[in-house]
């Protein structure tokens, strides 16, 4: 009898937690990301001779739409897939697929299932990015078959970039800027440490929205990939913590194949200018301090091109390793 109750009690605790778990899960990724229509990026016009074709792709029986970016050479060095960040598309990372396109390449810029010109009623989950880049690379495959792939991705687009190797094992070179290894590691990062006894229910509801792409774990890929990888990270990003992730890796794997760029003082963007992070980071305090019916107006005022200023370091860096 006893041992019924307490069985009965864990079977009601593990329901409430699946249901708060698919609650938190629910509100972050049960919606589309559209842009608020005051963030202005980065634009096609403001640089002479940079091309724009519209493309699109199919993902699931759903179109994903973007835009193959180049400037008029004669012969292209190779391809670009680029993997956007969370909570942004594609077009918030203008300043460096132009870099890119400038140094020779043409670059696949698209966005994600759910998100702002692509289908999808939902942004799904944290898997959903690798399974995107899988297609989005398979349509560079099938489209230039005679050019190098490359992939570069960010922050949940560097997750993917991490992990594609499992799919497609024969890119030329992947850059990953800020990504996280695995579903489990970005819940570490983002949830405070009161909410990790719902890491794992969190996990199986990816799974539930996104598939196997939510059980990858980009250490056991990048263990034994044979694809030239480079990982760029600040040892102070809090979002996708540092030690976690990219830390970790130098420690527990040693592969040749595998090199890395560690910057500090950069926080979640490590190809960004430290004038660029010092200028946000005095914007989000401005922001923070103001009443709430005096924000938009201040974000109006924001210059989101200062925001976004490269390290030409940096970027040379990645050229460079592209280039190798």
């Amino acid at each position: 009898m006893l041992v019924g109750i307490i069985l009965g009690a864990i079977g009601i605790l593990v329901i409430i937690l699946f249901l708060f778990a698919f609650l938190i899960h629910y509100r972050v990724f049960g919606k589309r990301w559209e842009p608020d229509g005051i963030v202005k990026y980065y634009t096609k016009e403001e640089y002479d001779n940079f091309d724009a074709l519209a493309i699109k792709f199919l993902h699931k029986g759903k179109y994903l739409h973007g835009f193959l970016y180049s400037y008029p050479f004669e012969r292209y060095k190779g391809t670009i897939v680029f993997s956007h960040g969370m909570w942004g598309s594609h077009k918030a990372y203008l300043q460096e697929i132009e870099a890119f396109a400038k140094a020779g390449y043409q670059v696949i810029g698209f966005d994600n299932y759910g998100t702002e010109l692509s289908a999808g009623k939902n942004i799904k989950g944290l898997g959903n990015s690798l399974a995107c880049l899988k297609s989005a690379v398979t349509y560079a495959k099938n489209n230039y078959p005679k050019e190098k792939i490359y992939v570069v991705g960010h922050s949940w687009g560097g997750f993917a970039a991490n992990s594609i190797a499992k799919y497609h094992p024969d890119v030329e070179a992947i850059i990953s800027l800020a990504g996280f290894l695995s579903v489990r590691r970005a819940l570490v990062s983002l949830l405070p440490k009161g909410l990790y006894i719902l890491i794992p229910f969190l996990i199986l509801i990816d799974f539930m929205k996104c598939g196997t792409y939510s059980l990858v774990h980009a250490k056991k890929v990048l263990a034994k990939t044979q694809v030239r990888t480079l990982l760029i990270h600040s040892m102070d990003d809090t979002m996708v913590k540092y030690a976690l992730n990219t830390g970790y890796l130098q420690k527990k794997i040693h592969n040749p194949k595998v090199e890395y760029l560690i910057v500090d003082g950069k926080h979640h963007n490590p190809d960004y200018s430290i004038e660029a992070i010092e200028y946000a980071n005095q914007v989000m305090k401005e922001l923070r301090e103001l009443p709430k019916d005096q924000q938009e107006a201040f974000r109006k005022e924001i210059s989101y091109h200062k925001m976004g200023q490269l390290d030409q370091e940096v970027l040379q860096k990645m050229v460079d390793f592209l280039n190798n």
